[in-house]
């Protein structure tokens, strides 16, 4: 207490002289219109520009729930979006399914949302790794996705985290097919640049032209039918009578943040049968 007594005894002027300002100012802007309005008006100005800085740095710090929330929605609308193809490709094959009630196809597929947290790029042998694992059922051999299209295949997974081949991956195949034309080709990446795959397999009769559309095959149950892949930026001829089609993917993997892990419903039963069924061939 006593510091405190010889510290206001000490600049006893230098306060006497800052109170009697703010009188002075006070009586200024209180009994002028001018003054008054120019002070307004300059006070407006500041707190407004504090407001907005505060306003900046919350939706700075809100940005990772804002993308999370809109990741859910992409996984919901993913999920319809499998079920109405489903329904629509059955109803194509069979007209009188409109009139059923039992819905054999809804459902099959659902989605699991994650979120990339780290992509290595080693050579040829590239993979990235997501924040959820068998704790949130996500099991090896599952196809990700996001919301350009198709990502790759989980490869390993552990209690809170998997890892995923991408398709820009050289041990990576998968099967596509030119979008309106049924014959199958396989998907591959032939190393270095992360935007261009090849699709091979493809005869020479099925006529190819630059800016078709590449899309899942719906053959196996990693991917469902008509997922986006890339589009055909150039294509040659081999003397095998098969394409060499150069694929523009359609996902940009410098980019990744969310993705969608695809859950069949029926892949184990189907992946059992298929073994018993191989093996009974034996």
């Amino acid at each position: 207490m006593r510091t405190l007594i010889l510290f206001l005894l000490r600049f006893k002027t230098l306060f006497l002289f800052l109170g009697l300002e703010l009188i002075s100012f006070w009586l200024i802007v209180n009994n002028n219109q001018f003054q008054r309005n120019h002070f307004l008006s300059s006070s407006n100005v500041m707190v407004g520009s504090v407001y907005s800085l505060s306003d900046k740095v919350y939706k700075y710090f809100s940005l990772a729930s804002v993308n999370a929330t809109l990741a859910k929605k992409n996984e919901d609308l993913n999920t319809e979006l499998v079920q109405l193809r489903e329904q629509l490709a059955f109803y194509r094959q069979d007209a009188s399914y409109a009139g059923r009630r039992y819905h054999s196809v809804q459902n099959n597929y659902s989605f699991i949302t994650a979120k990339v947290i780290h992509f290595s790029a080693v050579n040829q042998k590239n993979y990235f790794t997501i924040n959820k694992g068998e704790n949130d059922n996500v099991k090896v051999g599952m196809g990700v996705v996001n919301e350009r299209g198709v990502v790759g295949i989980i490869n390993s997974t552990s209690s809170h985290f998997s890892t995923v081949m991408p398709i820009v991956n050289a041990s990576s195949k998968t099967s596509a097919t030119i979008k309106g034309k049924t014959r199958l080709g396989q998907l591959s990446w032939k190393g270095k640049d992360l935007q261009h795959a090849t699709l091979e397999e493809v005869p020479l009769y099925i006529p190819v032209t630059i800016g078709d559309t590449i899309v899942t095959s719906g053959y196996s149950s990693t991917f469902p039918e008509g997922f986006m892949v890339g589009k055909v930026s150039s294509f040659t001829e081999r003397n095998d009578n098969f394409y060499n089609i150069r694929v523009r993917l359609a996902v940009d993997f410098d980019q990744l943040s969310y993705v969608d892990v695809i859950k069949y419903q029926y892949a184990e039963e189907k992946a059992a049968l298929e073994k018993r069924k191989g093996q009974g061939n034996d």
